[in-house]
């Protein structure tokens, strides 16, 4: 999926992961490789892949009106993989998601 289209759970993210990496280090440690199908590029990345889910809070009518977004609670290794494919633009870029 790209990672354009996940979105964040979060306002906010810290700038290092629990391992005391930073982020800005790690968007560097991300490479492209060819890509497949709807992709010109897959990310390839220091990290495990992102688990993605179909996540939203009805409003108070009671619709579901994000229903149809992909959403993450893996928003560190999100930001990175969006700087990364950002950077790629205006490539299709993919990443591997769980």
């Amino acid at each position: 999926i790209c990672p354009l289209a996940v979105r964040f759970t979060q306002d906010h993210i810290r700038p290092v992961f629990q391992t005391g990496q930073d982020l800005e280090g790690t968007i560097r440690e991300i490479t492209a490789k060819p890509g497949s199908g709807d992709y010109d590029v897959i990310l390839e990345t220091p990290f495990d892949a992102i688990e993605i889910i179909r996540w939203h809070k009805r409003d108070a009518s009671g619709a579901e009106p994000d229903a149809r977004h992909w959403f993450t609670f893996d928003n560190r290794r999100l930001y990175c993989l969006q700087r990364a494919a950002a950077a790629l633009w205006p490539k299709r870029v993919g990443a591997v998601v769980q």
